[in-house]
């Protein structure tokens, strides 16, 4: 039998061995794998279906024409809302229609002029609302490389005959100008980022993955690495060594790793919306192509075989793993590991002398440095504590628990870092959310009357016959005066007629003709949204030949739940180019990044909730080992579990202490860059009482399993 095959048949027998702790090593690491794999195919297939729909949105982006270049294509970009979700409505007037590339993806011809081509969410939307589909007669579909997603609302329409565009019409030779950096986005694009949701994807699942892997490659690390060491001890070279242990690790994660991958493959065709999210994706999205697929696999393969290689020779390395009988001693703790923390603190404190981006800046890398810093520090941190408490108690058990932790605090909190980093991430996240939520107050919405305001083609606009569309509206006109004193702020006027007004109001608009009452310019500033004075005095009521492409007409009418629908349905079936912009439209609206940000902490409690799982049954393997040396010198049972659980609650409370300590500094320091945002205290507090929620569990499982009867 050559040394080849006589590696391969000893790492099956160490993988595969009838040992207890070996067993468990087994079943733990396969189960790890499983989780690892599955969530890396899970966060692959998202960030890669990103990276697919940013092609389809840089390949719709207008290519702008260049001097001199004939363009093929007329746009104009305007929008239109349903639900407050505003949507692209793309007109378009083709300068040569049998031209294929002034089309624009997903459209396979051209309209009827006056027609529209809409995307297949906006289809099945106005499928079941009545409402939505009188805004978009006989509407084609586009086809879905033309859409971001299903569930994305967009609309083309072929400008009518005799129709007019609004103002900032765009001359363009076809579309796909992103790709070379002449290009008018359509839509929005925060969602499909690649490059920065790819970064958020790293932290909120990368880095807790990582700590996964390495908790369950450390199962039973102490019995491997006896093993390890007596195999030296009789002359085993180290490349075959090496061998060794990348068989064992294969032998252990591969069923699991290819069990993952299968279950991916089943489960992920069948979501439509992205989990945790509650996006919709394309159908399949969620499963990358099959050499994405084995690719992930098998880097999740060599992730478990470095880890296992390195994890060897950190072991091999410390003075009490060197030779088949551990030796006596403490293993040392490097003063480096305070380092990141420090530095972290640092930029803290100078992001709490700063002001504006600066600060920002300094506190963002501030928190990024303290959620991978203190999980270094948290071994240095818990033996400071540990031996305080042994060198201070008179109480034995106490002064052994300890003991036990002062001598080895690395192998007690390293299952519990991923608990560290999310105390300190998620107060600063809270605070982050906090701000990006708040907004100016919206203003009391009059109970009697709302308007909308109209832009566009307002110079082709009959105002009397489309306000007869929707009875008992008042149209006027938007004027914007420059004050003639320096730096003060402009005003605005309305073009309408007093009595048009007063209808509309319920009351008396003006003190005299032509001046609008006090209480009513207020009034109508409010209704309006107006962020400038109102001028009281009035101009005449508009008419067509007055407006132009780049005015505003403010709409107004009796407040009812048709009144916006009506106008919007109105507006669209004109041949002229308009925007209808609601109180809706006007107000801030909550970051699409929201979504994604709960969804990441999801994946990342879960992450960290495993690897506190398999930490806590590792952790309670090792503390049946050292409980029959303790119950051999005359502890009783109950005694060993006390030690035991003392032992975990100071590991424990230096990892909580240390991460919400700094989760809650840190927050602080993010909340003072927004004195008006208030701090997220009740997140603060249900953050605590989940870390103290599985430090109970972590309690039970070490105080039964651990010591339970051999």
């Amino acid at each position: 039998m050559n040394a080849a095959s006589a590696t391969r048949r000893m790492a099956v027998r160490l993988a595969w061995g009838a040992h207890r702790e070996q067993r468990l090593r087994l079943v733990l690491l396969t189960a790890v794998a499983v989780i690892t794999t599955v969530v890396s195919l899970f966060a692959t297939a998202v960030v890669y279906s990103l990276m697919e729909e940013r092609e389809r949105f840089d390949a719709r982006a207008v290519r702008l024409a260049d001097e001199g270049t004939r363009p093929l294509v007329r746009v104009n970009l305007r929008t239109d809302t349903w639900e407050r979700e505003q949507f692209p409505v793309v007109w378009l007037d083709p300068l040569d229609d049998r031209d294929p590339r002034a089309l624009p993806p997903g459209m396979k011809e051209w309209p009827r002029p006056g027609g529209w081509y809409v995307s297949p969410g906006l289809a099945s939307l106005a499928a079941g609302e009545p409402r939505l589909a009188e805004r978009f007669p006989g509407a084609s579909v586009l086809a879905d490389e033309g859409v971001l997603h299903p569930g994305e609302l967009l609309a083309y329409r072929l400008m009518p005959s005799g129709g007019e565009m609004g103002a900032d019409i765009l001359e363009a030779t076809g579309f796909g100008g992103a790709r070379e950096g002449r290009g008018m986005p359509i839509g929005d694009d925060t969602e499909i980022d690649v490059p920065a949701m790819a970064l958020a994807v790293g932290g909120f699942v990368g880095v807790p993955l990582l700590l996964l892997a390495m908790t369950g490659t450390a199962v039973s690390a102490p019995l491997r690495a006896q093993r390890m060491a007596l195999l030296g001890a009789i002359g085993l070279p180290g490349r075959w060594r090496r061998r060794l242990l990348g068989y064992e690790s294969l032998l252990t994660t591969g069923p699991g790793v290819v069990a993952g991958a299968a279950l991916w493959c089943a489960v992920g065709p069948l979501p439509d919306a992205l989990p945790l999210v509650g996006r919709p994706i394309a159908a399949g999205a969620l499963v990358p192509p099959y050499w994405l697929v084995l690719s992930v696999s098998a880097a999740v393969l060599v992730l478990f075989a470095g880890l296992s290689l390195v994890t060897d020779q950190i072991r091999r390395t410390r003075r009490d793993r060197q030779s088949p009988r551990p030796r006596a001693g403490r293993p040392a703790l490097r003063a480096l590991r305070l380092a990141p923390a420090a530095a972290g603190a640092g930029l803290l404190v100078a992001a709490s002398l700063r002001e504006g981006h600066a600060a920002a800046v300094s506190a963002l890398s501030g928190t990024v440095l303290l959620a991978a810093g203190v999980p270094l520090a948290l071994p240095v941190v818990a033996r400071l504590l540990a031996a305080r408490l042994a060198d201070t108690s008179a109480d034995p058990v106490r002064m052994m628990a300890g003991r036990r932790l002062q001598y080895d605090p690395r192998s007690a909190v390293k299952p519990l870092y991923g608990i560290a980093a999310l105390l300190v991430v998620v107060p600063v996240v809270a605070a982050w959310m906090a701000s990006a939520r708040q907004a100016d107050p919206p203003a009391p919405r009059d109970e009697r009357v709302e308007s909308v305001v109209l832009r566009g083609a307002l110079d082709r606009l009959d105002i009397e016959k489309f306000t007869g569309q929707v009875p008992g509206t008042v149209a006027a006109r938007i004027h914007i005066v420059e004050s003639a004193t320096a730096n003060a702020e402009p005003s605005a006027r309305l073009s309408a007629a007093c009595s048009d007004l007063g209808s509309v109001l319920g009351d008396e608009a003006c003190s005299r003709p032509g001046t609008l009452r006090p209480a009513a310019a207020e009034r109508l500033r409010r209704i309006a949204g107006l962020p400038m004075p109102l001028d009281p005095k009035l101009r005449p009521p508009p008419l067509r030949e007055e407006l132009t492409k780049t005015d505003s007409l403010l709409v107004l009418g009796a407040r009812s739940p048709a009144f916006e629908l009506e106008l919007r349905t109105a507006a669209l079936r004109q041949p002229v180019a308009l925007t209808v912009l609601s109180e809706d439209d006007l107000a801030t609206r909550e970051s699409k990044l929201v979504a994604w940000i709960f969804g990441g902490l999801a994946v990342l409690v879960s992450l960290v909730f495993c690897t506190l799982a398999i930490g806590v049954v590792d952790r309670s393997a090792a503390g049946r080992r050292d409980a029959r040396l303790l119950i051999a010198i005359g502890l009783t049972r109950n005694r060993v579990r006390e030690i035991a659980g003392r032992e975990f609650l100071l590991g424990y409370g230096a990892v909580v202490g240390s991460g919400l300590t700094v989760g809650v500094i840190a927050a602080a320091v993010w909340n003072s860059l927004d004195p008006a945002v208030p701090y997220p205290a009740g997140v603060t507090l249900v953050t605590a009482a989940v870390a103290t929620a599985l430090g109970a569990i972590g309690l039970l499982g070490v105080r039964g399993y651990g010591t339970a009867r051999p």
